[in-house]
């Protein structure tokens, strides 16, 4: 028996990092462990068809809270209750990160047993906390998260085997871990599902013929620069024909109205879609916006694998892996908050649209070589069950 234990993941047909290792391994004897409220939409959910296991935790609605952290409590609590009354000890136990309380009830379980322990670092938590919070506040946070750290650590500490959802990630888990082999491993594209959803998609669009389409999807949340954003694509007016898309919903979505409001962008908010609407407005856009804070601790985002699988011109804020593709592969162009800013690069994109449209196929070489769901996750299925 494997099992798989994630917090925030679901089965609902998103392209989580879960729903694709228990769907790629269905050969196989794989359980699931997961709570009945959801992080995205803050609200609570059905059990799925094929969760095995769901914890009832309390529900908070911000993401910084009190309430949260008491809702990670409460979910190690219940997940250590489950694991010492199992009749059948598991061959191996998978664990997303975060959060790290799930992670280090499971690596406690895992060497008390025998159990192979895979940790999946899929955020820095709580390092990626700290820069979405400045001032005295960022600075009473460091303070506060330092047992969060010291949990973290230990459960890295415990990992036999590493994965992560990019190389700084489990690089990160690594350097207090030398003896886990690790394995950075995208969360992958599936190239076939993508056109299956967006063709089976009920979603209507009316896009006008000179209009360009600029697409944020995910969710609004402290951890992106949304007054840049809509202040670069402020520039556009009089300019360009536009429309700025904000494909999901989150904490922000008033503090966006009004600077929407404020700079007479226009712009709409769709709220949260199924993951299949989502996919097809993205497909509609032109171009799709990578933009975290400044001095992020994030790399790699699952956004990202959204708009290459949907073909569209990228323009990233992230250093690093992301960065590194996009100018690889030609698929988009990096900016920063210094120099290179994004009206500027939003400016230089629509300048020169005809040469730059161009790089949209180039999308699919990106997913050929670096991003395919099918490789990625056979990788994942033999780790889990060697």
């Amino acid at each position: 028996m494997i099992l798989l234990v994630s917090l925030f993941d679901s089965l609902d047909g998103n392209n989580s990092r879960l729903s694709n290792i228990f769907y790629h391994m269905s050969d196989f004897s794989v359980h699931v462990v997961t709570s009945d409220f959801s992080h995205r939409e803050k609200c609570y959910r059905e059990k799925q068809g094929g969760a095995s296991y769901y914890f009832h935790v309390p529900s908070y609605q911000k993401n910084l809270s009190i309430k949260r952290i008491y809702s990670h409590i409460i979910f190690a609590c219940r997940l250590r209750t489950f694991l010492n009354s199992l009749q059948e000890i598991p061959s191996t136990i998978y664990c997303a990160m975060p959060t790290s309380t799930a992670a280090y009830v499971c690596g406690k379980y895992c060497k008390k047993h025998g159990v192979k322990f895979v940790i999946d670092v899929i955020d820095l938590w709580p390092d990626s906390l700290i820069p979405a919070v400045g001032g005295i506040k960022g600075k009473l946070l460091k303070r506060l998260i330092f047992p969060w750290k010291f949990i973290t650590v230990q459960a890295y500490k415990m990992a036999d085997v590493i994965l992560g959802e990019s190389k700084q990630y489990a690089n990160e888990a690594a350097f207090y871990n030398h003896r886990a082999p690790i394995y950075p491993l995208y969360l992958g594209v599936d190239k076939k599902g993508v056109k299956k959803l967006v063709a089976e998609s009920k979603l209507t669009l009316n896009k006008p013929n000179r209009e360009r389409w600029i697409g944020y999807a995910g969710s609004l949340g402290t951890s992106y620069d949304f007054e840049s954003l809509i202040k670069g694509v402020a520039v556009l007016n009089g300019k360009y024909q536009y429309k700025l898309f904000f494909i999901g919903d989150g904490v922000c979505r008033t503090k966006i109205e009004n600077l929407i409001n404020q700079y007479s962008v226009n712009a709409e908010i769709t709220g949260f879609l199924n993951y299949g609407d989502l996919l097809k407005h993205l497909s509609s856009c032109d171009i799709a916006v990578n933009i975290f804070r400044d001095n992020t601790k994030v790399v790699h985002s699952y956004k990202f694998n959204d708009y290459v699988a949907t073909n569209c011109f990228i323009l990233n804020s992230l250093p690093g892996e992301t960065a590194d593709m996009i100018d690889r592969y030609k698929v988009g162009l990096n900016f920063d908050f210094k120099d290179n800013t994004f009206d500027k690069v939003l400016l230089q994109c629509l300048e020169f649209w005809d040469d730059y449209r161009e790089w949209k196929s180039n999308n699919k070489r990106l997913v050929d070589e670096l991003l395919d769901k099918e490789i990625i996750y056979s990788q994942i299925e033999t780790i889990l069950s060697k």
